[in-house]
């Protein structure tokens, strides 16, 4: 825990759909949701901490004409080697990981889940008291992601190939919710489990 804060780190493959799952927790219980993927945009605009220390390593050149970030030059930086993806992550890591914590710190709730593509691989683990994971079966993710995002099989299986298997993810998650089926079921597990955990915290979090 953070200054009595219990936080739980949201794992799932691309499509799995923990967005809509943490829509559903945030809206029917007193919890809050933290997105690290959100936290690292608004580090990497101009006069935030991430953009200075990007600019400190690779310099002006990574400017677009507006003055902000290029993406493009920083992807093309990121995916040049696995040295430059390393050093990439070392920049931006622990910058993200501070200011989540700092949010950890400010947030009103007890409850607080933590999403992030990168949450193992980032350090972000260590400050979680537990690990739920967001599963559904390998095609039904690639539906998803062709239907809602227009993706084509070859990008959906190309995405799913960088992130860390299923099998590893299993492995760090002690709760694992399947959201490959009627939503209806996967509302009734999260129920289960949030009851669980008002239990163990002797706080009704449900909303009224």
């Amino acid at each position: 825990m953070i200054n009595g804060k219990y936080i739980i780190g949201i794992l799932g493959g691309v499509g799995s759909g923990k967005s809509t799952v943490l829509n559903y927790i945030t809206s029917h219980y007193q919890a809050e949701a933290i997105y690290a993927d959100e936290v690292g945009r608004e580090l990497m605009r101009p006069g935030r901490s991430v953009y200075y220390a990007l600019l400190e390593v690779y310099g002006d050149a990574l400017l677009s004409a507006d003055g902000t970030i290029d993406k493009e030059k920083l992807s093309a930086i990121v995916y040049e080697s696995e040295t430059s993806q390393k050093e990439v992550n070392g920049i931006e890591h622990p910058l993200i990981k501070s200011e989540i914590e700092s949010r950890i710190l400010n947030a009103r709730a007890r409850v607080l889940f933590l999403e992030a593509a990168l949450l193992i691989e980032g350090g972000l683990k260590e400050i979680c008291d537990e690990i739920w994971m967001i599963t559904a079966d390998r095609e039904i993710r690639i539906r998803r992601l062709m239907e809602n995002r227009q993706y084509s099989r070859e990008r959906c299986e190309a995405i799913m190939a960088l992130q860390m298997d299923e099998q590893t993810m299993k492995k760090h998650a002690q709760i694992r919710i399947d959201n490959g089926n009627d939503f209806s079921e996967t509302q009734d597990a999260v129920d289960y489990y949030m009851n669980v955990l008002s239990l163990d915290l002797h706080e009704d979090l449900k909303k009224y």
